[in-house]
Formats: structure tokens, C-alpha cells, sequence
């Protein structure tokens, strides 16, 4: 059972089982220097020195805004914008209202603002049944999200956050029409996850002002964002936009403006690696557990389903686009293109998710679709779907 959920990477359950078992047997003198060799081990040895390096260490310095640039006053927020209802929109109104901002959540019509604030919606009504809300406190988050089709709704908020789809030519449209609702010092950050914010900010009028706010999905309840500094983008924006990130209780990384930045580089390359193995034709269930085993927490394929196939092929059609013939396609275009354009499973949270690899057609990517057995029941891979 260890083993199963460690795969032998974290030594410190194993050393406790060892604690107990021996102590167990001798007396307690004996049973404390058992446990004292034990926790020597631990300590001095790699494992310990890296989670403190980056758990403590670098966790802490992000947390106390290292990286912000000095002599900038630190600014409040109190409104908020947020371009694109969709989850991940939905999700950083969500983190926004619980830090007691007022969000204006807008979309190209009111049901899709209204369904995006939906979303806030249901998961306090879960706090509420679990007890871990009054009805009280879920009113007052509600009302401070106003779902809206209206560009003029931007006016007075101190930071937009774009969230819609990982296309240029969208995100140039909509950030030229709140720009022109916002005052001239408000700040304006792209939530994009690969496209270079210098590339971004030429469609805007106030450039200085523009930058890179990269939240994690689910954006309520993930605590890291990536914050992107373009070529012309400002100390002072730079500085607000970390105490915009403060503000909503996460911890703020700033990387350099670079297709893909930090995160999606390396994310891509570990769910890159696990969709080609897919495409040669490696059963899913030994490609997540080897990811597992690696000492990642979720599997490649997991993770590439969760995040969503449709948005990666979106980013790689947009990357496509923007290198021209300098794009080299790879077996991920191909798994990406199958999954969502022919076989309709886009992600985990669509009504027909990819999740059910065991399902789709055979032949897939030229050859017999690899897992269409299925893993096995007790495999952790691929999450089911119920719509599946």
C-alpha cells in the first residue's frame, strides 16, 4: 500500500513504518534511538534539503513579493474585471470575491456571464452543506460578482484579467475594447499560458501597463501564478500587478516573457512525452504510473485530460500560426487532433471527455488506439467520466 502511493520516492513514510514495526519489539529507550537514527537519516539527506529549499525557502520569498520592484507604493485593488466566463474566468472571480473584490465577469452574452457566475455559485452552496459557510457570507460573495455582456461594466476597475480562448487575434480584440472603459493608470494582464506578452501588448494603446497573469486551473483553489513581465511593461505595473496576486492570498512567480514562459515549458514537455508514448502505442495505465513513479503526483495523460485537450490544441494550432514554416509538428498534433476534431473528447469536464480512451475508435493515429482494452479497474489513469 506504501509503495503504491509513494513508488518509493519519499523515504520519510517508509522510515515511520520502520519506527514502528522495530519499536515495537524493544523497549522504549531502545524504540527512541530507533526512531532518533531514523529521523537523522531524513534530515541530512537530499530529500529534506530540496523540500525546504523550495517549500520553505523559495515559498516564502515569492510570499513576501521578493522579486517586486522597489520605491513603488504598494497599491489596493478593490474592482476587478475579468474577460471570459469560462472555468478559468469563473475561477479567478471566484478567488477575487473571497478576497473581498468587487468583479465585474463578462463574456459576449449575459447567460454565458450569468453561467460563468454559476460556477462561484455551486461551490459555496458546497460550503454552505458542508457547514463551512453560512448563507450570510454566500450571499455577500455572490453579490459581489456582476456577470455582465456590457464592456462598459469595465468602468473604474483598477486590473483586468483576459481570460478567453488562446487565440491572437481574440485576445488583440478584447483587450482593445476594455482598454477603451479603463482610466489610463489601470493595468491590464493577459491570463494567456504560452503566447509571449511582448507579442500581446502590441494590440494595446498603454503598453507599459500590460503584463502576464498566468493562473492554474482550477484558478479558485490553485495557489501559484505566474506573473509575466513584457518588454515594455513597467516597474509600476509590475509592482501592482504582484499586490493584485497578494491580494487574492496566492503566491506569485515573475518569469521571463518567453512563448511558454516558465510552467508551460516544463508542463509541456512531461504531457508532450506522455502523448507521444500514447501515440506509439504504450498502454495508458504504464504511461501514467511511470510519470508516477518519476515522482510526479499526476500522470501525463491525467494531467493532459484535466487541463484539456482542446485548449492544447488550440495553443499549438495559435503556435502553428505565429512560427509559420518554422513549426515542426509532432505526435502530440496528432493524439490532440484525433481526440478532440474526430473523436469529440476534449477533457475530463465535457460531456463526452477523453477520459475513455478504452472507448474510442480503433486505428486511431494510424494503428490500433493504444489501451482500447482499458487499464486496469485499480489503475489511477485516466480519470472515468460519468457522461463517458
Amino acid at each position: 500500500m506504501l509503495r503504491e502511493k509513494t513508488f518509493g520516492n519519499y523515504p520519510a513514510p517508509a522510515a515511520i513504518m520502520s519506527c514502528v514495526y522495530n519499536g515495537c519489539q524493544v523497549d522504549i529507550d531502545t524504540g527512541c534511538k530507533v526512531e532518533m537514527r531514523e529521523f537523522v537519516k531524513l534530515a541530512v539527506g537530499a530529500e529534506a534539503k530540496n523540500v525546504i529549499r523550495s517549500l520553505f525557502f523559495g515559498i516564502t520569498a515569492a510570499n513576501k513579493l521578493s522579486a517586486r520592484p522597489q520605491g513603488v507604493a504598494t497599491a489596493a485593488c478593490r474592482k476587478v474585471g475579468i474577460l471570459g466566463a469560462g472555468m478559468m474566468g469563473a475561477g479567478i472571480a471566484c478567488a477575487a470575491a473571497e478576497a473581498g473584490l468587487e468583479v465585474v465577469l463578462l463574456d459576449t452574452s449575459a447567460e454565458l456571464a450569468a453561467r460563468g457566475k454559476a460556477y462561484a455559485d455551486a461551490r459555496w452552496a458546497k460550503q454552505v452543506q458542508q457547514g463551512r459557510m453560512s448563507e450570510a457570507a454566500q450571499g455577500k460573495l455572490a453579490a459581489r460578482i456582476r456577470p455582465t455582456s456590457d464592456f462598459a461594466s469595465l468602468d473604474g476597475c483598477d486590473i483586468v484579467v483576459e481570460a478567453v480562448f488562446e487565440d491572437r487575434a481574440l485576445k488583440a480584440e478584447v483587450t482593445r475594447k476594455a482598454e477603451a472603459m479603463l482610466a489610463p493608470t489601470a493595468v491590464f494582464a493577459s491570463n494567456t499560458s504560452t503566447l509571449p506578452i511582448t507579442g500581446l501588448a502590441q494590440a494595446s494603446a498603454r503598453p507599459a501597463n500590460f503584463i502576464g497573469l498566468h493562473f492554474f486551473s482550477p484558478a479558485e483553489k490553485m495557489p501559484l501564478v505566474e506573473i509575466i513581465r513584457g518588454q515594455a511593461t513597467s516597474d509600476d505595473c509590475l509592482a501592482r500587478a504582484m499586490d493584485f496576486v497578494k491580494a487574492l492570498r496566492k503566491t506569485p512567480i515573475v518569469v521571463n516573457d518567453s512563448r511558454g514562459f516558465y510552467t508551460s515549458r516544463v508542463f509541456s514537455t512531461y504531457v508532450g512525452e506522455g502523448l507521444t508514448l500514447l501515440a506509439e502505442g504504450v498502454k495508458p495505465a504504464l504511461i501514467d504510473n511511470a510519470g508516477r513513479m518519476a515522482g510526479m503526483p499526476v500522470g501525463p495523460l491525467a494531467l493532459a485530460d484535466e487541463v484539456s485537450l482542446e485548449l492544447m490544441a488550440r495553443i499549438r494550432r495559435q503556435t502553428a500560426a505565429d512560427l509559420g514554416a518554422a513549426y515542426v509538428r509532432s505526435a502530440i498534433d496528432e493524439v490532440c487532433e484525433r481526440m478532440v476534431d474526430q473523436l469529440g473528447r476534449p477533457a475530463r469536464r465535457a460531456a463526452r471527455a477523453s477520459t475513455t480512451i478504452r472507448r474510442a475508435a480503433p486505428n486511431a493515429c494510424g494503428r490500433g488506439w493504444p489501451g482500447s482494452g482499458g487499464p486496469p479497474r485499480s489503475s489511477p489513469t485516466w480519470p472515468r467520466s460519468s457522461a463517458g
